[in-house]
């Protein structure tokens, strides 16, 4: 996911106005930062504790149309209850000729913010996302069977640990780093990326599309 947003937010042009829905101003989740780069960047958020510029529902955006160059949704369209709405909303704000930048997992375990409503697979963001009216939409795959295989013992661990179960803890948490790193390399290989049992699984998707 920070690959992705990094490799994205690279190419977008110094100066762009980008508007992040659901974006954390402060207490960010994982190494990305978009402050980094040279961007114009509004934060909306439903909740003041994570900093925003604006409070707002992502489904109704007070911002007039086409005020953005950009849009970003990271970890966000799960949490909603309808994902069309909001991306109604993205391309209304969007300029012509920008792009929305989404992150959303797949096969990862169920987590609240508040509530968590739903997975959906690559041909439900392709189709609706040509619906409202998005073209050139490339969805990637952030990561195949092994990588969720290793995701579901590490969260596994984590809960051992928490529990004050976790047994070798120092063993146990350099094992976990060293088979992240392999599950890394094994997906990425290309008779995985085309092997119809590993590339059935992922662990989400990291999506482009312009408007």
């Amino acid at each position: 996911m920070d690959c992705f947003h990094a490799e994205q937010a690279s190419i977008l042009h110094d100066g762009s106005a980008v508007l992040d829905v659901g974006g954390n101003r402060i207490k960010k989740r994982g190494q990305f930062n978009i402050e980094n780069y040279d961007l114009r960047v509004t934060y909306a958020n439903l909740t003041t504790a994570k900093g925003p510029d604006v409070q707002s529902d992502a489904a109704w955006l007070p911002f007039v149309d086409e005020s953005f160059d950009a849009v970003v949704c990271s970890e966000l369209l799960e949490h909603v209850p309808d994902p069309p709405s909001v991306l109604k909303e993205a391309f209304r704000v969007l300029r012509r000729g920008g792009v929305i930048l989404i992150c959303v997992p797949f096969i990862y375990q169920i987590h609240g913010d508040p509530y968590d409503f739903g997975r959906y697979t690559d041909y439900y963001w392709l189709n609706h996302l040509g619906k409202i009216g998005f073209t050139n939409i490339v969805i990637k795959k952030q990561g195949l069977f092994w990588s969720v295989l290793t995701d579901m013992v590490r969260a596994w661990l984590y809960d051992l640990d928490k529990a004050g179960t976790l047994r070798f803890r120092k063993t146990a948490v350099a094992m976990m780093a060293r088979s992240k790193k392999m599950a890394v390399e094994r997906d990425a290989r290309s008779e995985s990326m085309v092997h119809p049992f590993y590339s059935s699984f992922t662990t989400g998707f990291g999506i482009v599309a312009g408007k």
